[in-house]
This record gives C-alpha cells, sequence and structure tokens, in this order.
C-alpha cells in the first residue's frame, strides 16, 4: 500500500558531496546550531507563557489587531472567534503541513465540502452514547493502578498521563505501543507533538527523533490495518477489539463507500490522533493542575467537587433495579451538575496555561477582520494570523476582570477546542481523559507540587516530560478504609 511519507522525512537530509565538503558541513552545522536555538527559544515561549501574556496585553491595549508586515496577531475574543469561523477565509492546511509528514489529515483539509465529508464519516465511526464511557473507565482504571503504585510522590507526566494516553491509543484508538514498548510510545507522542507545535530545523536530533518515530509509527499502523482487514475479510471481525481502527477498516467493504477513503486514509486519520491529541492532553491535564497546586483555595474547592463526583456517581450505581425512574433521573441529574461544576474549575485553570496558547490561520486572499468597528484592519493577502485562545481569553470584554481566577464563568466562553467548522474533533476524549486523570490527583490528600525544580513543569520542546507531585499517603489508607 503507498503512503504519503514523503521520501525526505524517510531519507533524510543529504550532505553535499564536494570538494569542500568538510567546510560546506561545517557551515551547515553553524547554521543549524542558529535554527535550534530560535527551536528552544520558540519551545520556551510555547511552554512558559508570561512573556507572551505580556505582550498580548500591551497590543491589546494599543493595536488590538496588529500588523507586522505579513504577521497579523489578534487580541479580542470577537476577532479570534471570527476568524476560527470563517473557514474559506482563513485556511489551516498550509501551517501545518509541513509539522505533519504522515500526508494529509482531517486537520489540514481546507477544502469545506470536503471538510465535512471527512468530519461526517467519523461522527458516524464514533459510538457517542458508548465510547466517552469507555474512555472514562479506562483513564480511571489506569490512574487507579498508577497512584495505587506511588509512595507519596508521582510525577504526573511520566507516570500517569502519559501512560493514561498510551493505553487510550492502545485500547481505543487501536493503535498499540510502538515495538511493544510504553515509554518508547510516550516518547513518540513528545516528538510527534513537537514537529507539530514548534517544527524542528531539519536535520536536528528533535527533527531525526520524530523522523525515526514516524516511520515506526507509519509501519505499525500498515501492519495493524493489514491484520484488521484480513480478519474481516475472512468473516473474524467479532475476534478484533472494537476500537476505531477495526472500525474504519469494516467500511473499507461497504459498497458505496467515498472514493477518497482508503487503507492509507485510515493511517493518515490515526497517526494524527496519535501525533495531534496526545501530547496535547497531556499537556492540558499537567497544566490544570499547575495552576490548581499554584491557587491553594482553588485546589481545596476542586477537591471538594471531586469528592461530590464520586459521591454522585457512588448513589446513581447504588440505585437498585426497583428505583422509581424520578429517583433515577435525579441520581443523573445530581452526577451532570457535580460533573459541570469541576468541569468549570478545569476549563479556568486552563484559562491561565492553556493547552494551546496559538491558534494558526493563513490568508490566501485579502480580507478584513472586525469589520464595522473602530479596529477593523484589512488583512493582506498571504498574511498568517495568530489567533491565539491565550489572548482571546484575557480580553475584559469576554472575560471580565481577567486576572482574577472564577470558576463560575460560562463554559461556553472558553475557546480550548477552538470554534467553527475545525472545533477539535477528539474534544470527546481529550475532555473525559483530562477530567478523570484530574479527578484522580484532586482525591489525594495533601496534594502539593515537589520541592525545587522537580515541582514545576519541565519540558522536551514544547511537550510537557515531567512534573512530580506528593501527597498523604496516610490519609490515602485512611481514606480507602
Amino acid at each position: 500500500m503507498g503512503t504519503n511519507v514523503p521520501e525526505s522525512m524517510v531519507e533524510g537530509p543529504r550532505w553535499r558531496a564536494t570538494d569542500s565538503g568538510s567546510l560546506t558541513r561545517c557551515v551547515e552545522k553553524i547554521s543549524l546550531a542558529r535554527q535550534m536555538a530560535g527551536y528552544r527559544f520558540s519551545s520556551y515561549i510555547f511552554s512558559h507563557l508570561w512573556l507572551l501574556k505580556i505582550v498580548l496585553t500591551v497590543l491589546r491595549r494599543v493595536r488590538p489587531i496588529s500588523i507586522f508586515g505579513k504577521l497579523v496577531i489578534l487580541t479580542k475574543m470577537s476577532d479570534v472567534r471570527e476568524v476560527l469561523n470563517r473557514f474559506d477565509d482563513f485556511t489551516l492546511g498550509e501551517v501545518i503541513e509541513p509539522g505533519m509528514p504522515w500526508g494529509p489529515f482531517l486537520m489540514t483539509v481546507d477544502w469545506s465540502e470536503q471538510h465535512q465529508r471527512e468530519r461526517k464519516l467519523l461522527q458516524n465511526v464514533v459510538k457517542r452514547d458508548v465510547d466517552p464511557l469507555t474512555i472514562k473507565r479506562t483513564v480511571a482504571e489506569e490512574c487507579r493502578e498508577r497512584i495505587a503504585a506511588a509512595n507519596g510522590k508521582i510525577d504526573m507526566v511520566a507516570e500517569l498521563a502519559e501512560p493514561v494516553v498510551v493505553r487510550i491509543a492502545a485500547d481505543y484508538f487501536g493503535v498499540p505501543p510502538l515495538k511493544g514498548d510504553k515509554r518508547s510510545m510516550a516518547r513518540a507522542t513528545r516528538n510527534l507533538a513537537g514537529i507539530i507545535m514548534v517544527n524542528p530545523p531539519v536535520g536536528s536530533q528533535p527533527w531525526i527523533d520524530s523522523r525515526d518515530d514516524m516511520i515506526s509509527l507509519t509501519q505499525l499502523l500498515l501492519e495493524e490495518i493489514a491484520v484488521s482487514k484480513s480478519s474481516i475479510t475472512t468473516s473474524h471481525q467479532s475476534n478484533l477489539p472494537d476500537n476505531l481502527l477495526t472500525r474504519l477498516t469494516a467500511l473499507l467493504n461497504v459498497g458505496d463507500k467515498p472514493n477518497w477513503f482508503d487503507e492509507d486514509w485510515i493511517r493518515r486519520y490515526l497517526t494524527g490522533l496519535v501525533a495531534t491529541g496526545l501530547a496535547t492532553v497531556v499537556r492540558g491535564t499537567a497544566h490544570t493542575v499547575d495552576q490548581l497546586v499554584a491557587r491553594p483555595e482553588a485546589l481545596r474547592e476542586a477537591q471538594k467537587l471531586a469528592v461530590a463526583l464520586d459521591r454522585a456517581e457512588a448513589h446513581e450505581q447504588s440505585l437498585e433495579s426497583t428505583a422509581s425512574e424520578g429517583d433515577r433521573k435525579s441520581a443523573e441529574k445530581r452526577v451532570r451538575q457535580s460533573q459541570d461544576a469541576l468541569a468549570h474549575y478545569i476549563y479556568e485553570a486552563l484559562r491561565f496555561r492553556p493547552m494551546l496558547p496559538l491558534l494558526v490561520r493563513d490568508a490566501p486572499r485579502e480580507a478584513v477582520i472586525a469589520n464595522g468597528t473602530k479596529r477593523a484592519r484589512v488583512v493582506p493577502s498571504g498574511a498568517r494570523i495568530l489567533a491565539g485562545p491565550l489572548a482571546a481569553m484575557f480580553d475584559q470584554d469576554a472575560f471580565p476582570r481577567p486576572w482574577r481566577f472564577d470558576p463560575k464563568r460560562p463554559i461556553e466562553s472558553y475557546i480550548h477546542f477552538g470554534d467553527g467548522e475545525r472545533r477539535c474533533f477528539g474534544k470527546y476524549v481529550a475532555e473525559n481523559a483530562l477530567m478523570e486523570m484530574v479527578r484522580a490527583l484532586l482525591r489525594l490528600p495533601d496534594l502539593a507540587r515537589a520541592s525545587g525544580r522537580d515541582g514545576q513543569v519541565r519540558y522536551e520542546g514544547p511537550a510537557p516530560c515531567s512534573f512530580v507531585l506528593t501527597f498523604n499517603t496516610q490519609a490515602v489508607g485512611a481514606q480507602e478504609r
């Protein structure tokens, strides 16, 4: 089966073979070192947001829509939403395709009708009444096992969040760990996220690592799809796990399948899920907990809400079959209210340190933003637009007193998962995984960040790699009793 993975990704950069090869390599190494310095700086800015917050705050007051040549920076929520909702005027494919070398993927499809077709196919594959519950149970089970093995200290990235998303990939996506090793898979998700968030220089070690992982993941998926297809063809589908890979492969045998849907489309989509989704969930979980432990009062309230949700769910599950319809509806309502209350704390914590602080779009033609307002600007053709959730969610017109932690803000005000037609398709995965991981940690008594550097979120490129927390093991034992 052919793939869309370019040869350059497989073969890597070629040094020019000339008589002055040594000099050429020296110059290229110097150039690469300079590019790597820029990559590290960009990764730092993308992960430690204090400088971005300062710049965006100043621009919002001075020039809400700032244009620097071909770069446009938006700082108002209404303008960010406008750009994200104007699918045809502000495109995404050209922006992110260089960071997605596995080929076209739902996120890169700028043709509106085709984007809708692919999204509709995926919506038909997802079991909306079942899959979120499956994800929640999977995450909760993995968290219990990981926390039980901890002894008053846990690296919530390396020992909790990464193992959780690797299991989601295996159990729900249908993508097992690379080489059968969960740590290798976790490292691969960081490397692949790095080439999307902050594309490393060609020939650098991060680029080489991501290239190697891309090759391994491509080969793995080709093998898994082939096995699934063979089992379905020989009427052994019942022996296959019910995951996205199996469901998508089964559609290959449907008579009226679209001509663009094939094995390589499945490979590209599942690769995109692994590369764009898993590290983002880890990043979101780490940032949420980081912001909660930085605010003791908010942490205490969030912990109370986590306990309330546990009790609401326990009450719902304890209802006997003879319980009245009214009692069941009351129990369901109590669970929903508890979930919503905790979600407000998670969303508000993420506002201060979003999963993705900047969203990027391109303007293929001249366009006007904020038309009819005093701040209206004409965006030149070929401009690149930074439509950042970080900027939008500190706009006081959308978030009064934005520097105040306020968990009572309307959920619909947040844009953590984007907006418009390109709103994150995998939101149901990310949201449930994030909620369950945060809940698991909030249950821990005396939860706090470890002392020193270990107690800060640390990164490899733009992806979190470590964040150590401490908790009271004796109190945990007392709770269990």
